[in-house]
This record gives C-alpha cells, sequence and structure tokens, in this order.
C-alpha cells in the first residue's frame, strides 16, 4: 500500500490494483447505570487511559445492535445485567488522524452482581455530584451530564403550573392546543413571519417541541378558552443553563387581563426549577405598549431584555 490523495484525504491505496482502503472508525457504545444513589463507573485496566474511571463501554461486534453491545459491555465490565432506557447521545471524538463515536444510553439494572470483569481494575457506585478522579474520556463526562439534566426533568411536574386569583390557568401545551397556536400566532409582534411559515410546518414543529423538554410551550386559559401562549428554550452554556422566551402571545380580546403577566411568572418559574439565573426576551418588534408590559414585568429595558431570576 501506498499513501495517495484520494477525495481530499491521504489514503491508503494499492498500487497494482487501485484498491482505496478506508479506515473507518468502529463504533462504541456506552451506558450510564443508575444504581442506589449514584452511577456505575469502571476503572480502567488497559489503555487507553488505563488506570482512569470510566462508564461501562466498549466496541460494537459485528451482528449486534447498538443496544445489544451496550448492554453485553456492561455485563462483562460490571457483572450487571441491564435493560437500555433511552439514548443519551452521540459523541464524536479523536482529531483528523484517529477518530471514532461513541453512543450512549441510560440503563437500568435488571439483575446481576457488581464485579470488577475482566478487563476493569475496580468497580463502583459513585454520586454524580462526587465522580472519580481522574476520569478518562470527555464523552463520558459529556453524557453524565446530559443524563443528569434529562434524569432531573423525568420528575413527574404539574401540567398546571399557575393559577392566579383572577382565574388565568397556565399549563403545560398539549397535543390538541395545536389550533389554539395556530390561531394566536397572528398576534405575536411579528407577525408577518408567522404567516410566512405554512400552517402544516407550524403544526409540525409545535408537536416536535411538546416531547422536548429544552423548548416547552405553555399555554394561558380564561374561563376555559386558550387566549395566549409563551415559547421558550433552553440552552447550557459554559457557566450552566440560560432561558430564552421565544414566542408570547395573548389574543387582542383578552390582554389587560393578566395573561401576559401569568405566562412570564410561570416561564419564571420554569426557568428557576432549571436553575437559571437569567431569563431573556428579544424586544426588537416590541410596541411601546409591549415594552412597558415587559419592565412591568421586570425585564431590564435593552433589545434583548434580561431579567435576574436567580
Amino acid at each position: 500500500m501506498e499513501q495517495r490523495l484520494v477525495e481530499g484525504r491521504t489514503r491508503e491505496v494499492c498500487p497494482a490494483c487501485g484498491y482505496v482502503h478506508y479506515r473507518n472508525p468502529v463504533p462504541a457504545v456506552g451506558v450510564v447505570v443508575q444504581q442506589n444513589a449514584g452511577i456505575v463507573l469502571v476503572r480502567r485496566k488497559f489503555e487507553p487511559c488505563a488506570g482512569y474511571w470510566g462508564l461501562p463501554a466498549g466496541y460494537m461486534e459485528m451482528g449486534e445492535t447498538a443496544e445489544e453491545a451496550a448492554i453485553r459491555e456492561c455485563f462483562e465490565e460490571t457483572g450487571l445485567l441491564v435493560q437500555t432506557q433511552y439514548l443519551i447521545g452521540v459523541y464524536s471524538y479523536g482529531d483528523h488522524t484517529s477518530s471514532g463515536l461513541v453512543i450512549i444510553y441510560a440503563a437500568t439494572v435488571q439483575g446481576g452482581e457488581l464485579q470488577a470483569g475482566d478487563d476493569a481494575i475496580d468497580v463502583g457506585v459513585f454520586p454524580v455530584d462526587a465522580l472519580p478522579s481522574p476520569m478518562a474520556f470527555r464523552t463520558h463526562l459529556q453524557a453524565i451530564e446530559r443524563w443528569r439534566h434529562q434524569e432531573r426533568l423525568s420528575v413527574v411536574q404539574p401540567d398546571v403550573l399557575l393559577q392566579t386569583e383572577q382565574g388565568v390557568l397556565v399549563r403545560r401545551a398539549q397535543y390538541y392546543d395545536d389550533r389554539y397556536i395556530q390561531e394566536l400566532l397572528p398576534f405575536l409582534p411579528d407577525s408577518s413571519a408567522a404567516n410566512e411559515v405554512p400552517g402544516v410546518l407550524t403544526d409540525a414543529l409545535f408537536h416536535d417541541r411538546l416531547h422536548d423538554p429544552d423548548r416547552p410551550i405553555l399555554v394561558a386559559e380564561a374561563s376555559g378558552v386558550v387566549a395566549g401562549f409563551i415559547a421558550m428554550s433552553f440552552r447550557q452554556t459554559l457557566v450552566g443553563w440560560r432561558a430564552t422566551v421565544d414566542e408570547l402571545a395573548v389574543a387582542p380580546g383578552y390582554r389587560r387581563q393578566g395573561l401576559g403577566q401569568a405566562l412570564i411568572e410561570a416561564a419564571v418559574r420554569l426557568a428557576q426549577s432549571r436553575r437559571c439565573p437569567i431569563l431573556h426576551i428579544d424586544t426588537t418588534q416590541g410596541s411601546p405598549d409591549a415594552m412597558a408590559f415587559y419592565r412591568a414585568c421586570g425585564f431590564a429595558d435593552h433589545r434583548v431584555a434580561t431579567m435576574r431570576i436567580g
């Protein structure tokens, strides 16, 4: 084999027949297994990162699904029989010379006994706030943090977030609220943008957000009528989570009745439950009345207004 530039990369090529040997990464799989008040970690016996701690993980084998490989690797390394619950994430690692990807699932214990396998020095259960040092891989830390975030959100929360003395009720949007949201879109500050989006696309986006805890939609009811909504986004930064109000609309006939204020208050409560110290809202499309409303709710008077809620 010799080195040649093929398709923009240096690859191994047979000079006799022209065969190109593509070096493709083998997918690895891992699991975050909760046991008692912590997660299961193994101390690696072999390189890379021998002696470091990490999630039960390893490479897939031919004929396995990713879930089957994750279950097998966990049993081989920890002695635990687990069942995968949901996909936490797919993470890339390495550089242009050597790279790969790891698929990590959340899993629950179904049986077995916790003990270090042949390729592990030790195994243990650790609180997520007190992980052992050193940890082996960045991708494992990313998955653990994502798992902690998702598990915190999986705690059952009431659909009704707020009910005022004036009879305004704010709750999480349900699938049957799609037609009410469609009717409220023309009352957004930039209603022209809403009119440019086909209704079927808006409906698809709405239902997609119903299953995304980082993009919740709340609706406000007055006398049983859905007359307002607020759409939020949560994103993780290097210093923590941030919350943003994406859209806020109240039907004209229901304004000045406390719906907008109730929606903002419910959004603040939701942000506080996510440990967000700041709530942002873009006011560039707001009318003078809208700006006065934002100020009355506690937002600073800027183009991208902020409210400190920590």
